[in-house]
Order: C-alpha cells, then structure tokens, then sequence
C-alpha cells in the first residue's frame, strides 16, 4: 500500500508540473511584465544568466517548447517562443487561437502572408510564424516580441 502511494504521488507531481510548465506561444503579452510575473505564469526557468543586469536572460524548455525572456529592472523587453507540432492542423488551430486571442487582447494584425504574421499592440510588436521543420516532419510556430518605445 505504501508503494502505491508513492507512486500516486510521483504520478500526481508529474502531471501537475505539466500543467503548471505549460507552454504557449502567447509570449508577445508578458512584454514590459517584471520577471517574476513571468515565473507566476511558467514556473522556474530550466536556465537563467543574470550576468548582465541589463539583459536578464530565463530559458523554458520541454519537449515540444523553447520559450526565451530577456529583461532589465523595468522588465521584460523580447520573448521568443517556438512550439512543435505533429500534425499542420494543430499547428494551424493554435495558430489561429493566438491571432484571434491578441485581437481580443488590442492587437492589430496583418498577414504578410498565409503562415507570417506582424503583430502590433500598445508598446509591443510581434512576428508569427508558422512553418514546416522537414528533418523532424513537425509543423512549428514561432512567436519573437519585442517592446517598442509607442
């Protein structure tokens, strides 16, 4: 009975941490966010450099997830995401979650074309695309925000 409830646990703690390390590629919103608001919403980052205080790096990473965030004491100023699916069409419903979540959120959208997108909201602009990683025969999506002086 004892091992079960080790287990029980251990399974339990793997689940929630996956929850709880979940990844998006919404990154574009935590732009001009302090650090820890970042942490709030992710977790602990696999990685930090806090070598330069004016480039305070934290790196997410899991399977499918790369997400980078490069802040100074007034927070955060870039963040990319990139994300990998298995299927285009997943790709592609995320793809249009993200475009129609930012639009609710104040984004302005145009498409450059069928798969790139530039993204603009107040003090921030964003590039979006999707595209077909041949080697892995995954479809990713890619999201880099920078803060902008608007």
């Amino acid at each position: 009975m004892k091992n079960l409830n080790i287990f029980s646990f251990i399974l339990l703690f793997v689940i929630l941490q996956n929850f709880s390390f979940s990844q998006d590629i919404n990154v574009h919103y935590l732009i001009g966010k302090k650090q820890s608001e970042v942490i709030k919403k992710y977790g602990e980052p696999v990685h930090r450099d806090n070598s330069n205080p004016e480039m305070l790096c934290m790196f997410y990473k899991n399977k499918n997830n790369t997400m980078i965030f490069v802040a100074n004491k007034l927070g955060v100023y870039q963040s990319e995401a990139l994300k990998a699916y298995d299927t285009n069409i997943d790709a592609l419903k995320e793809l249009d979650a993200c475009i129609l979540g930012s639009i609710e959120k104040g984004f302005t959208v145009d498409s450059v074309t069928a798969s790139d997108f530039h993204l603009r909201g107040k003090g921030v602009k964003a590039e979006l695309q999707k595209s077909e990683n041949v080697l892995s025969k995954k479809f990713e999506i890619r999201m880099k925000a920078s803060k902008t002086e608007d």
